[in-house]
Formats: structure tokens, sequence, C-alpha cells
């Protein structure tokens, strides 16, 4: 126990005496005085770690259509064109495909986007159309592993179609296995 001396007036005090039991009672009295007023406690009294922040997960709802417009900022799978589509094209998937793609096998996780750009030749970088393939969420087409597909003009702008289509389905039917993607041909193909 520590005493303090101190003045009042002219008469000299003595007798304010704390202990550290003392200082818990007076946190624990403020603690429950802001907890009282509706948990308006200052941060600094706070006796708990805050809680972390969760990272939001992606999110491609059923009723919306898939945003792809930043492709070209995503990995590119192939390093130059190769055949695809009876023509020459570059491949792009974004950071939730990247993975999946890249081993040759799995299920893409929902919001996994894939790009197709197809080229005018083999030489060339100039786009003539789109192809676009998206994991929805669970429930969108669960026969066809929730797979939205899409095609699109150059710019990527005009849909051709999109959704559920069937043409897209039939063409990816053989690799049904391989979550309907044709990554291992791919990457042979980007090998040679």
């Amino acid at each position: 126990m520590r005493s303090r001396t101190y003045m009042e007036g002219n008469n000299q005090k003595e007798n304010l005496s704390f202990t550290s039991k003392h200082v818990g009672r007076v946190v624990v009295l403020i603690v429950l005085a802001a907890n009282a007023l509706g948990g308006c406690a200052p941060a600094a009294l706070s006796l708990a770690a805050p809680a972390p922040t969760p990272t939001p997960l992606p999110s491609c709802p059923a009723d919306s259509i898939p945003d792809f417009a930043d492709f070209l900022n995503w990995s590119k799978v192939n390093p130059k064109p190769i055949q695809g589509h009876e023509m020459a094209v570059n491949i792009y998937v974004n950071d939730q495909a990247k993975s999946t793609y890249l081993s040759g096998s799995g299920v893409f996780p929902e919001c996994a986007k894939i790009v197709k750009t197809h080229l005018a030749d083999k030489e060339s970088e100039s786009i003539t159309a789109i192809t676009v393939m998206v994991k929805m969420a669970s429930g969108y087409d669960p026969e066809h592993n929730d797979w939205w597909w899409g095609m699109y003009d150059k710019d990527g702008k005009v849909a051709e179609m999109s959704g559920k289509v069937q043409v897209c389905i039939e063409c990816h039917q053989p690799v049904a296995a391989a979550d309907y993607v044709f990554s291992q041909a791919v990457l042979a193909e980007s090998q040679k």
C-alpha cells in the first residue's frame, strides 16, 4: 500500500492510499458503467482483442450477368496464342480459377472465371470475339456444374449468347469429368 501526502488549504493531509486491488475495482466499475450505457467504453478499456475482419468471399449470384471486363489484368495461361475453337486463342483466368486451371484438374470454385479471346490468327493479338465461362453459385445449373457461358463481340460488350448456352455445353461435354474445362489440353498445347 502506498500513501500520498497532499495539501488542502493550510492543512497537510495524508490518507490517499491505492492498491492494485483498488485500481482493478475502478476499472471494473468503469467497464460496468460503460456497458450499462450501451457499450460505449473507450477502446483503451476494451478487455477483449478485436475480432478479425473476415475476408469477403466472392459472390456470383445466379441472377446477375458476370463481370469480366478486367480480364486483360488476369493471369494469361498460354505464353503465345494456341489453337482452340478452330482458331488462334489466348486464355485468361482470374485468381479464383488460376490454381485449379494450372493444375489441370479439380473442381473450380464459385466465381472462377475463364476468358478465351479469339484472335485473327496465331501471329496477331487482334481480338475478333470473346468467350467466357463463370462458375456461378451452387444451384445455377447443377446438371452442368453451375457454369455460366457467354459468347461476346471483340470488345466483350455485346453478347451473341449467354447463360446456359447449349452449344457451349455440348462442346465441353467431353471434359465434363474435368469440370467442363479443357485445361489439360490447353496446358499441353501451350508446351508446344
